[in-house]
């Protein structure tokens, strides 16, 4: 859904169109291209038919947010960079998805946005913190400020990161993840490691993930 509805937005605001069915019929192509991206048996899911109507309409509420923050300089643009500077022995690759002369915007498809009765956005629940740490992590590697735009059917919301600095757990995630990397060479010495656990909600309505992971963990422990 986030895929097909960045793609439509992107499409509609580097060729000037604001026609909200162009827009639609372009984000729901995609949808579908996407999909045929995935894994056959993981589709269709049970959210399928909701989310191929919501990347339409969250796409035209991209297009209709976006242009606040001037011309489109880039999208999808990715950087990769020595991770020395903070103690990685790996490069750091960044992809963002709308770049600005003086921001860059991290669009955010999403099925609901919660909020209280008096109208603020749930702070519990946006913006998530793991979303923090990537524009964190994307202000310090491309030296320019990041926001993040939530879009879902009916709601938008827009979160700057000023005075906002998540940018050492998301270093510090990248050592640990370094460090397993040393320890465990192999896919099979990571399964090994950490006990399958299938409560996330993730897995729900995808068996054919559910089956791939048991047997894999089945293999891996015998």
């Amino acid at each position: 859904m986030g895929l097909a509805a960045e793609d439509a937005a992107n499409h509609a605001l580097q060729n000037q169109i604001t026609d909200e069915n162009t827009i639609t019929e372009f984000a729901q192509k995609k949808y579908l291209e996407h999909s045929r991206d995935e894994v056959d048996d993981l589709l269709p899911t049970e959210h399928s038919d909701d989310e191929y109507n919501w990347s339409a309409i969250i796409a035209n509420k991209f297009v209709q947010e976006l242009p606040q923050f001037g011309d489109v300089v880039s999208w999808q643009n990715e950087l990769q960079v020595p991770g020395k500077k903070w103690g990685l022995e790996y490069d750091i690759i960044c992809k963002t998805d709308f770049e600005f002369k003086d921001v860059i915007v991290d669009t955010k498809a999403t099925a609901y946005i919660r909020r209280l009765k008096s109208g603020k956005v749930d702070a519990k629940w946006y913006p998530k913190p793991a979303d923090v740490r990537q524009q964190c992590l994307y202000r310090e590697v491309f030296g320019k400020e990041t926001m993040l735009l939530y879009c879902s059917p009916t709601d938008q919301y827009c979160v700057d990161m000023v005075g906002r600095d998540e940018l050492k757990p998301m270093i510090n995630a990248m050592k640990h993840i370094e460090h397993i990397l040393k320890i465990a060479p192999t896919k099979e010495d990571i399964v090994r490691m950490f006990p399958l656990t299938l409560d996330n909600f993730r897995w729900k309505g995808s068996k054919g993930s559910v089956d791939f992971a048991e047997k894999l963990w089945s293999e891996c422990l015998q």
